[in-house]
């Protein structure tokens, strides 16, 4: 009697484990293109989804705590964030979720500062940014082992298209520049601008996925605290050159782009007045830009299109593995 109870027991055991193992399997990525953000109609910041004209939000957390950068795994099946709602001590943590918003969890078993994660194009890795004494610090870290790394000095990591370097944002907070740093090699080279002058990049730096360009906003006029309405969005070459203006110095700074997976069309945020802000699109080959949303507190995070979304491989040997192992006990 004894032994079937331990084998009902085992069985109970086995489905959690199994349910555990493959929930990830079974998230459903969006079928159209979708647009993740943080906005807020009060002093609660929460992770949206909407189309890329603007319409149909979806709100996918609901947390007392503040949500932000949200980050889509190639698949399109999972949502990086960060969140401060680890209380314990209070801090900026990296969460996961399921596309539609359930599922959430914490990505580390420990807490620590954490903050602006991305995914490498093949979804296996994340780089993150972590300050650390006053000093800020790039980490990447596997998703599998949950093995940390750090890689460098700065912020604001994202990954070239091939997975093998890091664009990096050191020089805070009044002397900022764009740094390549080279994770088979552990070399870096300063990329933009090429002179440590006077400069500020609000928003950090993102790689296209497809024309290889980085997109960033940037304010070099000195003092600089007497142009932060100048800062605006800019493109340039993985090596510093070819730098283009994307979005004219009107009104307030245009700050945080984001690509589109076609690599042609920029989101970004535009201040307003009130500490509040827009969310623009602008085509990267010329024409004006659209305004998205209305004035309010936005936060832009990434660009979802099934069209480019990483193929997610069956995975039916999870199950024969995992089942054969527990017959074994």
């Amino acid at each position: 009697m004894m032994r079937y109870k331990c084998l009902s027991v085992l069985c109970i055991l086995s489905v959690v484990i199994l349910y555990t193992s493959v929930c990830d399997v079974w998230a459903k990525s969006p079928d159209t293109p979708k647009i993740a953000f943080t906005s807020s109609g009060d002093a609660n910041r929460d992770i949206y989804l909407m189309n890329p004209d603007g319409t149909e939000w979806v709100n996918l957390t609901n947390h007392p705590a503040s949500d932000i950068h949200p980050a889509w795994s190639p698949t399109g099946e999972q949502i990086l964030f960060a969140s401060d709602r680890d209380r314990f001590p209070r801090s900026w943590d990296l969460y996961l979720m399921d596309a539609d918003g359930s599922n959430v969890r914490r990505v580390f078993g420990k807490s620590k500062g954490r903050s602006g994660g991305k995914w490498s194009p093949d979804g296996k890795r994340i780089t993150y940014t972590s300050l650390e004494k006053g000093e800020w610090h790039v980490y990447i870290a596997s998703m599998d082992t949950k093995k940390e790394t750090r890689v460098a000095f700065g912020g604001s990591g994202d990954w070239s298209p091939d997975g093998t370097k890091l664009a990096i944002i050191v020089g805070w907070p009044k002397r900022m520049r764009i740094v390549m740093h080279n994770l088979q090699t552990g070399k870096q080279k300063f990329v933009f601008p090429p002179e440590a002058r006077p400069s500020w990049m609000g928003g950090g730096i993102t790689w296209s996925p497809i024309n290889n360009k980085l997109a960033f906003s940037w304010l070099h006029r000195v003092p600089l605290e007497d142009f932060v309405e100048t800062e605006t969005v800019y493109t340039v070459n993985p090596d510093g050159t070819d730098l283009q203006q994307i979005v004219a110095e009107e009104g307030l700074a245009a700050i945080s782009p984001i690509w589109s997976p076609h690599g042609d069309v920029l989101l970004y945020e535009k201040l307003s007045a009130g500490a509040k802000s827009r969310i623009f699109k602008v085509d990267v080959a010329g024409g004006p830009p659209v305004q998205l949303t209305e004035p309010g507190f936005h936060l832009l995070g990434d660009w979802f299109d099934p069209e480019f979304a990483l193929p997610v491989s069956p995975q039916p040997k999870l199950l024969t593995t995992q089942w054969g192992e527990i017959k074994k006990e």
